[in-house]
């Protein structure tokens, strides 16, 4: 029996996944002490200066980690997502609005580090405008993480969300309530919003990324959408540009061999009927695994007609289990992005499935 071939998500998402969760816990701390900073926080046990390095230290590591989560993020390659996209807010073609809060929140990261780096240039009033300014990168990066993660849905995430509201609430009803009733109308707007933004957040979540369908919604390009339900074949457009653009059904066969350096090879020759481009031939090389499958260590993806069956050329960017993402290229220099969600038949040889093509973005 022929096996399927088994691999995971890149190294990339996992890595963006890992340290975005890890940025915000961090990003949580520091706006948590550099609450408690301003107040002056310290004991006979833990002086002031220890909570200033700590602080100082920890804002450090939320901006490295959030650097790498952005840099694994334009690497992974599976989402059109573009240096641009990095640092302009809200002019993605993948989930424009929630990226660009992740844009939003990135850009005043970087403004605060390059403040307190060049503080004496810059002067203390100018910084400390910027210092205040970013803290409200802490609920934007929370509302990019509940639009555009991956991870929105589980149970361990919405329970570090959860911590890192409460923590920041605490910090700042704490903060509000010092020194009352003096700017009593500063510290009731604070103690308001403390109330209404968790309220809003729970209305809002299950109609939203928790709801069935967010993906669409929430702005991800139709051509990464694959439906697990079922689909219709022989919806077919094309782009201005002529650039083709359709979902249909393919089958075809599985074949698994070894190269000549050893390593495992699955091929899947596919043919989308209806279609003009009707040839889909898949290449997997990699190691095999225990059990049946292979880790992937090079692809190659070909889409073209039964008389040029490679107009379009390349490799794999995302494969996850059977769900394969791909960007081609033809010889003129158009570029399509490829979705496919795919399974494999009873016998091992052959397979079928659901395949998205059209217009790369980025």
């Amino acid at each position: 029996m022929i096996q399927a071939a088994a691999v995971g998500p890149s190294a990339y998402w996992y890595l963006t996944r890992g340290t975005g969760t890890v940025a915000l816990i961090l990003l949580t701390l520091s706006v948590v002490l550099g609450v408690a900073n301003s107040r002056r926080l310290r004991t006979k046990r833990v002086p002031r200066f220890v909570v200033d390095a700590v602080h100082r230290n920890v804002s450090l590591l939320a901006v490295a980690f959030t650097a790498v989560h952005v840099i694994t993020s334009l690497l992974d390659g599976f989402a059109p997502i573009t240096v641009v996209d990095v640092f302009i807010p809200f002019t993605s073609a993948y989930r424009p609005l929630w990226l660009g809060f992740g844009a939003v929140a990135f850009d005043l990261l970087l403004a605060l580090v390059i403040t307190s780096l060049l503080r004496r240039r810059f002067g203390f009033r100018l910084w400390r405008l910027t210092h205040w300014t970013a803290y409200a990168c802490w609920p934007v990066a929370l509302l990019h993480t509940f639009g555009t993660g991956s991870d929105v849905k589980f149970g361990w995430l919405l329970a570090i969300s959860a911590i890192c509201s409460a923590l920041v609430i605490a910090a700042v009803l704490v903060r509000s309530t010092a020194g009352w009733p003096s700017r009593i109308g500063v510290r009731l707007t604070a103690i308001l919003a403390c109330v209404a933004a968790p309220l809003a957040l729970i209305v809002w979540l299950p109609s939203g990324p928790l709801a069935k369908g967010w993906a669409e919604r929430a702005g991800t390009p139709s051509y990464l959408l694959v439906s697990s339900t079922g689909t219709t074949s022989g919806r077919s457009t094309a782009s201005s540009a002529g650039t083709p653009s359709f979902t249909t059904q393919v089958t075809g066969t599985v074949r698994q061999s070894e190269s000549s350096d050893g390593q495992a090879v699955v091929d899947l020759s596919m043919n989308a009927n209806g279609e003009r481009l009707n040839a889909l031939d898949i290449r997997i090389i990699g190691q095999s695994l225990d059990g049946g499958g292979v880790q992937m260590t090079r692809s190659r993806v070909t889409l073209g007609s039964s008389a040029d069956p490679a107009q379009y050329s390349g490799t794999i960017t995302s494969l996850q289990g059977t769900n394969i993402a791909a960007r081609l290229r033809s010889s003129s220099g158009s570029v399509v992005q490829l979705a496919a969600q795919l399974q494999l038949g009873s016998d091992g040889g052959s397979v079928g499935g659901t395949i998205r093509v059209g217009p790369a973005n980025g």
